[in-house]
């Protein structure tokens, strides 16, 4: 028991890098969320690193909304159908 708890209280290792681009795509009731990121200088393709997440659409529209916040801007707002949308169905 001894052992486990040390394993618990020491901390995990933290690392950071440079968000190059990412991907999303629908997953059935998920979002598929592709990052890719480096941590110096890109000499070649093994020096980027890529990471994948799968999120619930609430998840995904939280992390949105989150990152407007903090970059100071609000998230656009859907445009109202006109009338014609409306009775095309678009």
């Amino acid at each position: 028991m001894g052992k486990d708890r040390e394993k618990q209280d020491t901390p995990t290792e933290v690392t950071f890098g440079i968000l190059l681009g990412w991907e999303s795509a629908p997953a059935g009731e998920r979002i598929a969320l592709k990052l890719q990121s480096t941590d110096k200088v890109v000499t070649s393709a093994s020096d980027v690193h890529e990471f994948r997440y799968f999120l619930t659409k609430e998840q995904a529209v939280l992390l949105g909304n989150h990152l407007y916040t903090l970059a100071g801007q609000t998230a656009p707002t859907r445009k109202k159908r006109g009338l014609i949308e409306k009775l095309m169905g678009g």
